[in-house]
């Protein structure tokens, strides 16, 4: 609404004398006129505006505006960064100029008030391209970090780009052999690789002359005990012989535990051109590797938690966070952190860790009102370190999300173009992005 009242029953903010003038003939048609002159309009051309209380960042959001909307013009602050405005559902506020398409020079605009904050930089937009499957052994797609060029490459388990971006190793099961694949980024040339047990995982090497992945050795039968997982050739040899013991408590017999199955996986080089393979010293299990950015050296699961293998010479693996369960650990670009989704307890939110594991900081967090688990996993960072790709599924189905590397600023990522991918998560040791 507008109007006119009493000078002498406003009180006054500001210098009266700041205060434009309008003649009576201008303010009458004011008045008679429609509420938005042609002279002074504008055009939000910024996709979300923000309309504020005043004109600074540290002013309340009193609306929101959308790019296509028209407004009208009121004033402007003396640096010309903010302007009042007034919008179609009568709504007045403060917006960034930079956002607005005007019809008029702003020099030409009364100064009606005095910036509070300067207009901030535009925030980078991410860059590169993102790499994702849409459920493990599912469809690998490559997208622009613009969110276009959506273009399906192959079918598989855990995409990961070679250091250059131009090619894509991962692993297949099906009924010609389980192997790992590459293919280019263009979707040509897909090759077997090496074939291999139930390969998983594929990283490169920071030269692109190693492929290291895990590999399926057997799965063992035991039986879960508080010394841990024995077969029953290893109860007898501890009960001195005997299928039972006494103790204080009476006998204890080998078919007092129950029998459970354990996986025994390994990790394995492939040395390209020649596609010879090697083992990299890790622990019995070794799962979701990721190497380093420009160390010998790669970051994978073992039964305690995070630890790394060294992936020349023979240096035995080095445990470096303790936890129950983490999905597939990835390096920021520069080596300086570990990205990491981590089960807390009904949920997975995503962690940033020191690259020695470390001060470890969560970088999602999860409502404490709810009605379900929520979920976050699946990190990949992206190559200048300032964003981060994840999946979640905090508005019911599992959707693409970006967020800033401190974990700021989260949104949803390319919601149109990716709006017929069906995505789904099953809490394995799969990893689902990648970016380059």
């Amino acid at each position: 609404m507008e109007g006119w009242v009493l000078a002498q029953d406003v009180h006054y903010f500001v210098d009266p004398q700041d205060i434009p003038a309008l003649s009576p003939a201008s303010a009458a048609a004011s008045a008679a006129a429609t509420p938005y002159a042609p002279q002074t309009l504008a055009e939000v051309i910024a996709r979300t505006l923000n309309l504020r209380a005043g004109p600074g960042v540290d002013q309340p959001v009193i609306a929101q505006l959308h790019r296509g909307d028209q407004v009208q013009l009121l004033g402007r602050t003396e640096n010309s960064q903010w302007l009042k405005i007034a919008t179609e559902q009568a709504e007045f506020g403060w917006a960034a100029a930079r956002w607005l398409k005007a019809d008029i020079p702003l020099d030409e605009l009364p100064v009606l008030a005095r910036a509070t904050t300067r207009v901030p930089a535009p925030a980078p937009a991410p860059r590169g391209r993102i790499l994702f499957q849409d459920r493990p052994g599912g469809d690998i797609y490559l997208i622009d970090a613009s969110g276009r060029g959506l273009k399906r490459l192959a079918a598989g388990l855990d995409p990961a780009f070679s250091p250059d971006g131009e090619q894509i190793a991962f692993a297949r099961w099906d009924g010609d052999g389980d192997a790992i694949m590459v293919i280019g980024v263009d979707g040509r040339g897909q090759r077997v690789v090496v074939q291999d047990n139930k390969p998983r995982s594929p990283t490169w090497s920071p030269d692109g002359q190693k492929l290291i992945y895990d590999r399926l050795d057997k799965i063992q039968s035991c039986r879960s005990t508080p010394f841990g997982c024995l077969t029953d050739d290893e109860l007898r040899w501890r009960f001195s012989g005997h299928d039972c013991m006494t103790t204080p408590r009476g006998a204890l017999c080998i078919d007092d535990f129950p029998p459970v199955h354990r996986t025994v996986t390994s990790l394995k080089a492939i040395i390209l051109p020649e596609t010879r393979l090697v083992d990299v010293p890790a622990t019995p299990y070794a799962v979701a590797p990721r190497h380093h950015p420009t160390l010998p050296r790669a970051l994978y699961l073992g039964h305690a938690g995070m630890a790394v293998a060294f992936t020349e010479g023979d240096r035995p693996p080095q445990a470096i966070a303790a936890y129950d369960e983490f999905g597939a650990p990835v390096y920021s670009p520069d080596g300086r952190y570990i990205y990491v989704s981590r089960r807390d307890g009904d949920s997975w939110n995503i962690w940033r860790y020191n690259a020695d594991g470390r001060e470890p900081t969560p970088l999602t967090h999860t409502p404490g009102l709810r009605q379900r688990p929520i979920d976050n996993v699946a990190p990949a960072a992206s190559s200048d370190g300032r964003f981060i790709v994840f999946l979640t599924d905090r508005n019911g189905p599992w959707q693409l999300w970006i967020m800033d590397s401190d974990g700021g600023n989260q949104r949803p990522f390319a919601p149109q173009a990716l709006s017929n991918i069906e995505f789904q998560f099953d809490f394995s040791r799969a990893r689902m992005t990648d970016w380059k």
